[in-house]
């Protein structure tokens, strides 16, 4: 168990291991990756953050640096006090172990910057890894509700633990804010009480393109996406708004999730002759994705998705990136609102790095901080869902609002283009798509 109180200089990677156990960095090393599979020194290392930051936490601004409090919170009800306890299930190994990462920084950023108390509240962190399968998130998930006894349950990456995890959640009668697992049925069928959801669903991150490509790309499509929930989901979004704007799908093809080897199911794309490709693959496999389709399709045929150019994937692959032409996200750094430029800021000035899966995390914990406010520190699991129902906030993707009926948020979704800047490949917004609610277009 990794219990943490974040005043501070205290480093989220010691998850890994029991903050009790005094490691050396070898061992640390030697420790994590005997356990972590998939994971490599380099993102064993990266979940510490990097080089310290240049500025102690609370501490002012270099002069000139944009501001990097968080959003300002109400003072605590008289008589305020007492303890929450959070729990942050995600990924530290992996192919979304940046996800897990970020997730766990973002956290860190907004108890530092609030001095570690939410309305009167002494926050206490209990970090816990997904792990590599459903029985293992379930494991974790119920130790956090079971053992650890969290008030409030945070993070979840991948959808099918997110759906796993529903039925033991809502059981427990858990708040929980998902910051990433975009699973369309749980904010549909699935929707419990004490879920909410400031990510996306699976379907707005597929749907918030189909119309858009068929007028201004393409009239005939191939969808590609891993196989699993999130995979089929955001596939099937693209589909379904494509052809309902007058396209045709050749083919869907999914290859299993975390696959190394795309050859077989790229060799299919120029024999099809399709005029657009949508694929959605995200973190380390867009990476891989990304790298073989300059090898087996190149520049011949647009590809366009979600979660393709992303600032890890770009930095990682530099021109290679340029492949992927646009895609569709309600969110991009370079958005113009004061709450998403301080966070990229303060983000900066804190772990060394800019931000490149932390946002929705972020904006979980300024709902949980604003739903606070609301119950005037009432932690009480009723209480506490009422107020984040309806509840409108600004966030890194300026003022939103929690949808009532489905409990995730009603949201714009932007083009988001791939372009070079000098040496650099970034991205930038571009038109927006319209706004969506998990499983519609409702402008």
């Amino acid at each position: 168990m990794s219990v943490l109180t974040l005043p501070a200089s205290q480093a989220y990677c010691r998850t890994i291991v029991s903050l009790n156990s005094p490691l050396s960095r070898r061992d640390l090393l030697r420790t994590a990756l005997a356990g972590a599979g998939l994971v490599s020194a380099a993102s064993i290392l990266a979940a510490c953050g990097g080089p310290a930051p240049t500025n102690a936490p609370g501490a002012p601004p270099p002069a000139g640096a944009a501001p990097t409090s968080a959003p300002a919170q109400s003072a605590p009800a008289s008589g305020g006090g007492g303890t929450l306890k959070i729990g942050v299930l995600s990924t530290n190994s992996g192919p979304f172990s940046a996800i897990g990462q970020d997730i766990q920084r973002a956290t860190e950023l907004y108890l530092a910057q609030n001095n570690n108390v939410l309305n009167g509240l002494q926050v206490t962190v209990v970090a816990e890894d997904e792990g590599a399968t459903t029985q293992d998130a379930l494991s974790k998930g119920r130790k956090l509700i079971e053992q650890d006894k969290v008030d409030v349950l945070t993070g979840l990456v991948l959808s099918n633990n997110a759906l796993a995890m529903r039925d033991v959640i809502d059981g427990a009668k858990v708040p929980t804010i998902i910051t990433n697992a975009g699973a369309v049925d749980l904010t549909g069928s699935k929707k419990s009480k004490y879920i909410y959801r400031v990510s996306f669903s699976n379907w707005q991150s597929g749907g918030s393109l189909g119309k858009y490509a068929f007028g201004n790309t393409g009239k005939k499509a191939i969808a590609m996406a891993p196989d699993y929930a999130a995979g089929q989901e955001t596939a099937g979004g693209f589909m379904d708004t494509f052809k309902a704007a007058g396209g045709q799908i050749i083919d869907s093809i999914f290859p299993p999730l975390g696959n190394s080897d795309y050859a077989p199911y790229l060799g299919k794309i120029k024999p099809a002759n399709p005029e657009v490709v949508f694929a959605f693959f995200s973190t380390g496999d867009a990476i891989k994705f990304l790298t073989q389709w300059s090898q087996f399709v190149g520049a011949d045929i647009p590809l366009i998705g979600f979660g393709l150019n992303t600032p890890d994937v770009t930095a990682a692959l530099g021109k290679t990136a340029l492949l992927a032409k646009y895609t569709t996200s309600n969110y991009d750094p370079s958005l113009d609102n004061p709450v998403n430029k301080a966070f990229i800021a303060a983000f900066k000035q804190r772990f060394n790095r800019d931000p490149q899966l932390a946002q929705y995390q972020y904006d979980g914990m300024i709902l949980l901080g604003k739903a606070l406010e609301k119950t005037k520190g009432d932690k009480s699991p009723d209480a506490l869902a009422e107020a984040m129902s309806g509840l409108s906030y600004d966030g890194v993707r300026g003022t939103v609002k929690i949808d009532p009926d489905t409990h995730g948020l009603v949201l714009p979704y932007y083009r988001i283009d791939t372009v070079q800047d000098g040496d650099t490949v970034t991205t930038k917004v571009g038109a927006k798509l319209g706004d969506f609610s998990p499983t519609a277009q409702i402008d």
